[in-house]
C-alpha cells in the first residue's frame, strides 16, 4: 500500500479483536436472513464495523467511503485513495476497494462498488442495505440507482436486522464508553447548573457545557437542546438562542457528550425562582414516571410494557401522554430499541437506554423533562446518570 507497517493501526478506536466479534454477529444473521453480502454506507455503520475514523462524512461532495460485509469472508472497505493513510492507521480490515477519481461526473464509486460486490459474492449474491426502521444512509442517489441496477435482481433487500441486531447489544468495551461519557456529561451539567443565574442566556449555557464536557476528555456536545420560558417552550429539538433568563422560567437542559461516534442525550429541568405546589406536584410525576419505566428495564420485558409503565403514571394524572417513554443509544442518539406503546421487541443484556418522561402541562406552566442513561443487566437495571433529581432544582 506504500505506508509503513510502523503506521498500521496506530489510531484504532478499539482493539482488533472488538471489530472482528461485531462482523462475526453480523455474518450469523446475515446467514439466518439468506444474504450474501451487506452493502454499508453511512458513517457510524462503516466504523462501527471496520474501525474506518474520518472527518469527511458530513460532506456531500463525495462519498466518504463504504463496507461490505461478505456473510463468511472477510469484509472489503470502499475509500477514495487519498483516504488509504487514514484506512491504514484506524481500520483492521485488510482488503481495500479503491475509487480514484472521486470528484468525477460520473464518479467511479458505484462502478469500483458494484465490481466489489461481485468479486466477493459473486454475480448472484444476494445483497442487502441499509433500508427499513431507524435506517438513513448516506448515499448519493444517483450512486444508489447505478449499484441497485447493475447488480442481478436490482432489489433492494434489508439489512437493518443484520445492523442492529449486533448495534443493539453493547460490548464491554461499549459500556465503559457509555458510562464515562455520562459521567462526564453529569459533571459537565452539573458545573454549569451550579453558576445558573437570571441574564444568562440559552446559548451561553450551551457553549459552557461543550467547554467543560471537552476539558474532561470529550469532543464535544452531542447535540444542544436548550431552552427556557414560555416563548420558548414548544420549540422542541431547537437549537439554543441568546435569550437571556427570567425570573420563573423553566430551564430545560437537553444535551450530552460526544466522543467520537458515541454520544450520550440526557435532560434535566431547572426553575429559576421559586417553585409553587403545581412546579412540585408536576415535577413528581415526572419522577415517578421514569422510576416505573427504568424498573423494568430488564431482559425479557417488551418494550412496551416499559412504555406503559410510565404511561400509567402520566394518565392517572390528567397531563397529556406521549408516544415515546425512551430509546436506545451509543453510536446514534436515537437507536433500537425504541420505548413506544406499539413495540413487542424485548429488551436484552447490554442494550443501554435513555429512559425519558418529558410532561407538558397545558395549564401554560412548562416543560418537565428528565432523561437518563440505564444499562439492562442480567440483574437490576444499572443507572447510569448520577445527578440528583428526586426534588425540582431552584436557583434563585
Amino acid at each position: 500500500m506504500g505506508f509503513p507497517e510502523a503506521y498500521r493501526l496506530n489510531w484504532e478506536d478499539f482493539p482488533r479483536d472488538e471489530y472482528e466479534s461485531r462482523v462475526r454477529r453480523a455474518q450469523e444473521i446475515m446467514r439466518e436472513d439468506g444474504l450474501d453480502v451487506v452493502v454499508i454506507t453511512s458513517g457510524e455503520n462503516v466504523e462501527y464495523f471496520s474501525g474506518f475514523q474520518n472527518g469527511h462524512w458530513n460532506s456531500k461532495s463525495f462519498p466518504t467511503g463504504a463496507l461490505l460485509l461478505h456473510r463468511s469472508k472477510d469484509p472489503v472497505l470502499l475509500i477514495p485513495r487519498f483516504f488509504s493513510g487514514t484506512a491504514w492507521s484506524t481500520s483492521w480490515v485488510d482488503e481495500l476497494a479503491i475509487f480514484p477519481e472521486p470528484h468525477a461526473a460520473p464518479r467511479d464509486f458505484g462502478r469500483v462498488l458494484v465490481e466489489a460486490v461481485h468479486r466477493l459474492g459473486g454475480r448472484t449474491a444476494v445483497v442487502g442495505f441499509e433500508r427499513g426502521t431507524h435506517m438513513s444512509p448516506g448515499w448519493n442517489l444517483d450512486d444508489l440507482l447505478y449499484v441497485t441496477e447493475q447488480l442481478v435482481s436490482g432489489e433492494m433487500r434489508s439489512a437493518a436486522r443484520v445492523i442492529w441486531g449486533v448495534r443493539m447489544i453493547k460490548s464491554p468495551r461499549e459500556l465503559d464508553r457509555m458510562r464515562w461519557l455520562t459521567r462526564i456529561t453529569d459533571e459537565a451539567i452539573t458545573a454549569v447548573r451550579d453558576d445558573l443565574a437570571l441574564g444568562q442566556t440559552e446559548r451561553e449555557i450551551g457553549n459552557r457545557i461543550a467547554f467543560e464536557i471537552m476539558k474532561r476528555g470529550g469532543d464535544d456536545t452531542s447535540f444542544r437542546n436548550i431552552r427556557a420560558g414560555s416563548d420558548r417552550y414548544h420549540c422542541s429539538d431547537s437549537l439554543p438562542q441568546a435569550r437571556p433568563f427570567e425570573e420563573g422560567d423553566l430551564l430545560i437542559i437537553d444535551t450530552g457528550a460526544k466522543y467520537g461516534q458515541y454520544g450520550t442525550d440526557v435532560a434535566y429541568t431547572t426553575l429559576l425562582g421559586k417553585a409553587t405546589d403545581r412546579h412540585h406536584e408536576v415535577y413528581d410525576i415526572t419522577v415517578r414516571a421514569q422510576d416505573a419505566a427504568v424498573s423494568m428495564c430488564r431482559p425479557g420485558v417488551p418494550a412496551k410494557e416499559v412504555f406503559f409503565a410510565a404511561a400509567r403514571i402520566i394518565e392517572e394524572s390528567g397531563l397529556p401522554t406521549l408516544d415515546m417513554i425512551g430509546h436506545g443509544i451509543g453510536m446514534d442518539l436515537h437507536e433500537p430499541i425504541m420505548l413506544t406503546p406499539y413495540n413487542d421487541e424485548v429488551l436484552q443484556e447490554g442494550m443501554v437506554l435513555s429512559v425519558e418522561p418529558w410532561l407538558y402541562d397545558p395549564s401554560g406552566l412548562g416543560v418537565f423533562a428528565l432523561e437518563e442513561h440505564v444499562i439492562v443487566t442480567d440483574d437490576a437495571p444499572e443507572m447510569l446518570s448520577s445527578i440528583p433529581r428526586d426534588e425540582l432544582l431552584e436557583v434563585r
